[in-house]
C-alpha cells in the first residue's frame, strides 16, 4: 500500500515511492543533480538524514516493499481529502468583481495585449542577453493595456495564461506569470497602480535567466553540481538587473526576488520564512510554481490544471501560505478553464468559462459519452442550471486526464484559435 508520511518518520528499510518535493524549484527539479527520484530504497541512516536536509516535508512509502507505518493515511485517503479540501476552498458567494464586456468579446483583445507582451518580453530578454539596460516604459505601457483588458473583463485574458502550450516556455512563462499575479491582485482588491507594478515584476521576475549560459538554461538533461548552482543564481541577477532600472517599483523587485523563497525557510537565496517574505514574493511563489508545474517542458510533463491544484494544496501545508493559496485557487477556479472534467451522469467536458456564482459549476463544453467511449456533438452545459436539481448528473465529479481521452482542450473552446 501506498501511504504518506511526515519525513521525521522516515526510517532506513523504507521504500521511497515518490520524494514528493516537485515544490522545490519546478523550473528545473527534474535537472537537480541532488534530487532525489522515487521509486527507490532508502537504506541508511546518512541516506534518512539527507533527505531531510534536503528540506522534504511528507514524502510516499510502498508498504509492500519496505518498512511499514502503521497509523499513516494512505495515498488514496491523501487524495479524497485533498478533493474534499479543495472543493471547500471554492467560494459559493457571488464574485463582486464588474464585467464591463462578455468574455466573448474581449477575448479578442485580450489574444492582441498578450501576443504584444510576449514579443516584448522576447525583446526585452534578447537585450537583457546583450547586457543591454531595461527600458521600463514600453514594459509597463504593455501591462497597462493587459490591465485595461482585465478590468474590462478579468476571465478573457486570464483564460489565456491557462491553456498552455509546448513552445517558448521563457518567454510566455513570464507573460503567463505576469498575466495570473495581475488577475490574483484584482480580486483580492488591490488598486490599478499596484496591479501594474506587480505585473511589471511578473513579466519580468526571470530575465536574470538571461545572464545563465545557455548550455545551461537549455540543457535537457540533468545538471552538474555546478550547473545548478549557476540555474539558481538567476533570482540574484533578476534583482541586480531591475535595481539598475530606472524607475522601477519597489514591489516589481519583491517579485522578482522572493518568487523561489518559500514559507517554510526551504526556499533560495535568502532562505526567508514566514513574514519575512513580501506578500508579492508570495504570491509570486505560488503562481510561478503552478505556471511551472502546468506547462510541458523536454524534461517535465505538466500536470492537468485540477492535479495542479491539488498537489499545491498538499505543499502550501508547508511550502506556501495557506491564505494566500485559497484565494488563487478562488481566482484560477478549483477546475480551470480547459480542465477535462467528468460529471456524475458520465459524461466529459471541456470547462469554457467559469461562473463565478459558483466555482464548482462552471459551463461546460459536453463532448464525450464517458461510459461507452462515444464521441459526442460539442454541446455547451451551464452546470449552474443544474445546482438546484443533483438528480440530473449534472455535477462535477472528478477530473480526468486529456492524454487518455485523446482529447486536445483547446478545440472545444470558444474561440480556439486565439488559444493557438
Amino acid at each position: 500500500m501506498i501511504k504518506r508520511i511526515p519525513v521525521r518518520q522516515l526510517r532506513a528499510g523504507m521504500w521511497v515511492h515518490d520524494f514528493n518535493h516537485d515544490w522545490k524549484d519546478p523550473c528545473c527539479q527534474d535537472r537537480d543533480p541532488n534530487a532525489f527520484r522515487g521509486p527507490k530504497m532508502v537504506r541508511t541512516d546518512e541516506e534518512v538524514e539527507a533527505v531531510i536536509a534536503h528540506g522534504i516535508a511528507e514524502l510516499y512509502i510502498d508498504t509492500a516493499r519496505g518498512v511499514d507505518v502503521e497509523e499513516a493515511p494512505s495515498a488514496a485517503e491523501v487524495q479524497r481529502m485533498l478533493e474534499a479540501q479543495l472543493r471547500d476552498l471554492a467560494d459559493d458567494d457571488p464574485d463582486e468583481m464588474e464585467r464591463e464586456v462578455p468574455m466573448e468579446r474581449e477575448i479578442h483583445q485580450a489574444a492582441k495585449v498578450k501576443a504584444q507582451a510576449r514579443t516584448l518580453v522576447g525583446s526585452i530578454l534578447e537585450d537583457a542577453r546583450l547586457g543591454k539596460q531595461v527600458t521600463l516604459s514600453p514594459v509597463k505601457d504593455a501591462v497597462r493595456n493587459m490591465a485595461d483588458s482585465m478590468f474590462r473583463n478579468p476571465d478573457a485574458l486570464l483564460s489565456l495564461s491557462l491553456i498552455k502550450q509546448k513552445d517558448e516556455y521563457t518567454f510566455m512563462h513570464s507573460v503567463n506569470v505576469g498575466v495570473m499575479l495581475m488577475s490574483f491582485c484584482r480580486m483580492m482588491g488591490m488598486d490599478e497602480e499596484e496591479i501594474i507594478n506587480v505585473g511589471v515584476g511578473g513579466m519580468l521576475h526571470d530575465i536574470g535567466k538571461m545572464r545563465t549560459p545557455e548550455g545551461i538554461l537549455n540543457k535537457a538533461g540533468k545538471l552538474t553540481d555546478e550547473e545548478f548552482l549557476i540555474m539558481k543564481k538567476h533570482v540574484t541577477f533578476s534583482r541586480k538587473i531591475l535595481s539598475e532600472t530606472p524607475g522601477i517599483a519597489e514591489v516589481s523587485m519583491h517579485v522578482a526576488a522572493q518568487h523561489h523563497e518559500r514559507y517554510d525557510g526551504s526556499g533560495y537565496p535568502q532562505g526567508l520564512k514566514g513574514d519575512q517574505i513580501n506578500t508579492f514574493g508570495q504570491m509570486a511563489a505560488i503562481v510561478d510554481v503552478y505556471d511551472a508545474i502546468t506547462s510541458d517542458r523536454c524534461y517535465h510533463k505538466g500536470n492537468p490544471p485540477h492535479l495542479a491544484l491539488k498537489r499545491m494544496l498538499e505543499w502550501s501545508r508547508h511550502h506556501f501560505s495557506i491564505e494566500l493559496y485559497q484565494k488563487f485557487v478562488q481566482c484560477v477556479g478549483i477546475y480551470p478553464i480547459g480542465t477535462l472534467v467528468r460529471l456524475e451522469n458520465g459524461l466529459l467536458g471541456v470547462v469554457s468559462r467559469p461562473n463565478h456564482e459558483s466555482l464548482l459549476h462552471p459551463v461546460v463544453m459536453v463532448i464525450i459519452n464517458g461510459k461507452t467511449g462515444q464521441k459526442l456533438v460539442p454541446k455547451e452545459v451551464n452546470l449552474m442550471a443544474y445546482k438546484s436539481d443533483p438528480a440530473s448528473g449534472y455535477y462535477i465529479k472528478g477530473h480526468e486526464d486529456v492524454t487518455r481521452w485523446q482529447v486536445n482542450p483547446i478545440d472545444f473552446l470558444p474561440n480556439a484559435k486565439l488559444y493557438e
